[in-house]
């Protein structure tokens, strides 16, 4: 009987980026499904606000509860910050507050709103290129733009990559449960090659430690090293099986009746991953462009 070939696993930078993500999304909907949600809950009944009648993006219509907690925070954004005075001692409106200005997702832009909203290094790229958006053009300034804000929000990282796959990928960040499993043969355990870049390790290792810090309670994320090289395969691995029709709106253009909307959507072509980019009068969400065009695009 032969012996059996060793298999080396490498993460790269988008393995490393994919699995940071699907570990980070699965750890963020605990968190959001259950105490950030009775923190907006509250925040809520306090300010007799209803949740907004808006398209559920993301993996926020998978559940519920997230989806409670979907339209609450859409409500809160479009309310002015002169409501803040009746929330801004309530510890779940400053638990809120704390989320939504945390560094994991750019720079807080508060915009006279009850809740700031993230920047991040694609905002800056849609802001600086506008109207003249093109996804190569948008990936090039991303990567610029996130190395001169420092922005080591998970979008951030992805755009140091230049990989558009990635970055459309952690900017709408759908988790679904899926996992390849290696079967048949004599079995060798696999050699795992850590060749995530160091300063990209470093920036994403800022995340974690964020992240972790916000959320002391429940799963933490593992640190961006080779010690940890077989969480990231693991969790990278599920994450590209399961990302293609991922959908999310990045701007939109105001100056058109009525307004359009920007849309990347990842799509497998030939085997490979791409992005698509179209425009649209109305939001599409993941769930839409799975069912009405991922099928016919892949």
């Amino acid at each position: 009987m032969r012996a059996a070939q060793t298999m080396t696993l490498v993460v790269d930078n988008r393995v490393f980026l994919l699995g940071l993500d699907d570990l980070y999304r699965s750890a963020m909907k605990r968190n959001e499904g259950l105490e950030l949600l009775r923190c907006a809950r509250e925040v809520a009944w306090t300010l007799h606000i209803k949740p907004a009648d808006v398209p559920v993006e993301g993996y926020y219509a998978e559940d519920e509860r997230l989806t409670e907690y979907f339209r609450l925070l859409r409500a809160f954004q479009e309310e002015p910050n002169s409501r803040v005075a009746a929330v801004e001692r309530l510890p779940a409106y400053r638990r809120l507050y704390e989320v939504t200005s945390s560094p994991l997702f750019g720079r807080p832009r508060k915009e006279d709103k009850l809740l700031p909203v993230g920047h991040d290094a694609l905002s800056n790229a849609l802001q600086q290129l506008a109207p003249h958006w093109t996804i190569p053009m948008l990936t090039a300034a991303a990567d610029q733009a996130a190395r001169a804000m420092d922005d080591y929000s998970l979008v951030g990282l992805a755009a140091r990559t230049q990989d558009p796959v990635v970055l459309a990928a952690l900017r709408e960040s759908v988790v679904l449960y899926a996992q390849a499993m290696l079967a048949g043969k004599a079995y060798q355990p696999p050699v795992l090659d850590w060749r995530v870049d160091a300063e990209l390790a470093d920036q994403a290792n800022r995340f974690i430690r964020t992240f972790n810090a916000l959320f002391p309670v429940g799963m933490p994320l593992p640190a961006a090293a080779a010690e940890n090289a077989q969480k990231y395969w693991n969790a990278g691995v599920k994450n590209t099986v399961v990302m293609v029709g991922r959908c999310v709106r990045v701007g939109y253009d105001d100056r058109r009746n009525p307004v359009v909307h920007d849309l990347w959507g990842i799509k497998r072509s030939q085997g490979r991953l791409e992005v698509e980019d179209f425009w649209a009068p109305e939001i599409w969400t993941t769930e839409r462009y799975r069912r009405e065009r991922a099928v016919r695009v892949m």
